[in-house]
């Protein structure tokens, strides 16, 4: 009975040194992730012909804005620092050409499956609920699309 006591002790104690050795290399490899006051656009390549760069805009409040290649948007979010859900989100509904719809369906799609959001060495990087990335987003930059 001793020995199985010992075993359990230097078990519990190998995982507590485990946890305290990765819990600062996480925390010192992990940056909080702050949205409010920023904007992000979708990452488009430089030959593109695009007018309007697909861009959010995280404002005070959980509120959003944004342009999606063709239509509007606005809505809210709820963001805890890692989790992000997009609610209630409204667009205008105005038909362009299929270069820009294909865009807006690609943010639309980002925004309905989005569940965490990581700040990476990308960008602002958006995951479903399965850990697949969906889409990574950069700072908005004037004249993306010039």
């Amino acid at each position: 009975m001793k020995k199985i006591a010992q075993a359990a002790a230097m078990i519990c104690c190998a995982g507590a040194l485990a946890a305290c050795s990765t819990a600062p290399a996480e925390q010192a490899n992990s940056k909080p992730v702050v949205l409010e006051g920023t904007s992000w656009m979708m990452q488009v390549p430089p030959e593109s012909d695009c007018s309007v760069t697909p861009m959010l805009e995280f404002l005070p409040n959980n509120m959003l804005a944004g342009d999606l290649g063709c239509n509007r948007a606005h809505g809210s979010f709820q963001f805890d620092g890692t989790n992000i859900l997009f609610d209630k989100v409204a667009t205008t509904r105005k038909m362009c050409a299929l270069k820009y719809m294909a865009l807006e369906d690609q943010m639309l799609k980002m925004m309905s499956g989005a569940r965490t959001v990581k700040m990476t060495e990308k960008g602002l990087t958006f995951y479903d609920a399965q850990g697949q990335e969906l889409m990574t987003m950069v700072p908005e930059m004037a004249g993306a699309c010039d």
